[in-house]
């Protein structure tokens, strides 16, 4: 297996570790029209709202000690719980069953099945039903197991507990049902490894996922700036997290609009700057943070880009991605010939997703249709782009560091998720070279 597909496998399997690396969030443009993707399906129960309750210690013996179980379905032996992590969080068993459906039609439960039907060609419908069944079951877990942390119900060392727990359960579901070679084919991983990649994941998440100056080891960070001041700017950062969970369900429900979510949005990223600037003086927030800077626009540059503003696609008609490359470097490496194909292709690209805009403000197409088409539009873009340019080229402007790689890009990564061919069937103006056929869900 390639290593791009590796991660691809590894990033489904973990899906959405909520604060495990440095984030970003938007600056001055919290969502963008062409591609609204809320971050999670699910709203904290009301119970989340009320105070805080006593944070759980991870050497709570009766919860959390013991290897998650997995309690067999009488209906299909293949279906199981993770009774340890149920308690943990007090969840209601006939409530999960009869809500998890709602994330089958998550990003990351239709990328899982289209891989699961790509490779395990054939399956045995009683496993197909297990897999479908035990992944949803997972996100819905996962949910919750993100809101008890962001609310403060649990504290950082049993949510990484819970969901390295959460996982295994997860790994054990396909050992059980897999043959060894389909499990390796699956995950590109031997299944007795699975457990130390696991572990590794969780050894390596940060304390402070807010912490985005990689110049300084997280570890001198916490010696450089007191503890409280830390626990508190963690504190808002949950807070702005968790404002961004809500703001995404209204926007899948419908009961926020695009432009009240990007309102919504700002306004939660204001109040955690502010707060970070009253808590931290010049000093502190460049330990933290890299510069005042990184702190507003939520990401650190090592040095600036060679291409300011959109001068790019003002005068080559598309964006350089690639932060090191100059547009004076692209004119002198690609032909004019070339230069205008690429063109073209953005073009294309931008007047289909402006289509798809028109057909969501018309109540035409849901949000979630919306980011399937425009994730298989950034396929076509990518795979027109590669098929006309050279390796050294496609790498000059996109940066992309796997190139040598010989799998078609059927997907693209991004920080913490992983894009998906569309789910619905593309209706509108397609580029020179067709993008990938749509995939559906066989359930």
């Amino acid at each position: 297996m390639s290593k791009r597909n590796r991660m691809i496998i590894i990033g489904l399997l973990f899906g959405c570790v909520l604060l495990m690396g440095i984030y970003l969030y938007p600056g001055h443009e919290p969502l963008q029209e062409e591609s609204p993707q809320p971050l999670h399906k699910n709203v904290p129960d009301a119970s989340l709202k009320k105070e805080p309750a006593p944070l759980v210690s991870p050497t709570d013996e009766a919860r959390m000690n013991p290897p998650a179980t997995a309690a067999s379905s009488d209906a299909n032996p293949y279906i199981s719980y993770p009774e340890n992590i149920l308690e943990l969080l007090n969840i209601d068993m006939e409530k999960m069953i009869k809500e998890r459906d709602a994330f089958k039609n998550t990003v990351i439960h239709v990328e899982w099945m289209d891989h699961v039907n790509e490779v395990l060609k054939g399956l045995d419908p009683e496993k197909q039903e297990a897999i479908i069944k035990n992944h949803t079951t997972l996100l819905y877990i996962k949910d919750l197991l993100n809101q008890a942390y962001l609310s403060g119900k649990i504290d950082h060392d049993t949510f990484i507990k819970a969901l390295a727990d959460l996982m295994k359960w997860h790994q054990q579901i396909y050992q059980s049902m897999l043959t060894g070679a389909e499990y390796e084919a699956l995950y590109g991983t031997a299944p007795e490894a699975a457990n130390d990649i696991i572990d590794g994941l969780m050894e390596s998440a940060p304390r402070y996922s807010f912490i985005l100056n990689q110049q300084i080891p997280a570890e001198e960070v916490a010696k450089q700036v007191q503890g409280y001041k830390l626990e508190e700017v963690d504190s808002h950062f949950k807070k702005m997290i968790l404002d961004r969970d809500q703001i995404g369900k209204k926007i899948g429900d419908g009961s926020m609009t695009l432009e009240q979510a990007r309102e919504a949005l700002q306004k939660s990223q204001q109040a955690f700057i502010s707060r970070c600037k009253e808590l931290l003086n010049e000093d502190e927030i460049n330990t933290v943070f890299g510069s005042v800077s990184a702190l507003e626009t939520g990401g650190t540059q090592t040095k600036p880009p060679a291409v300011l503003g959109d001068s790019d696609q003002t005068e080559l008609g598309f964006e350089i991605e690639n932060p090191n490359t100059s547009i004076e470097m692209v004119k002198e490496k690609i032909d004019q010939d070339k230069l205008e194909d690429i063109k073209f292709f953005y073009e294309q690209r931008a007047k289909e997703r402006e289509e798809l805009i028109t057909k969501l403000d018309a109540g035409e197409i849901k949000p979630d249709a919306v980011e399937n088409v425009s994730n298989e539009m950034d396929a076509a873009f990518q795979e027109n782009c590669r098929s006309t340019l050279t390796d050294e080229q496609y790498q000059l402007v996109f940066d992309n560091q796997e190139i040598a790689e010989t799998n078609p890009p059927d997907v693209k990564d991004t920080q913490s998720t992983v894009e998906t061919e569309g789910a619905v069937s593309r209706e509108s103006v397609t580029p020179v070279k067709e993008a990938p056929a749509a995939k559906s869900q066989n359930q």
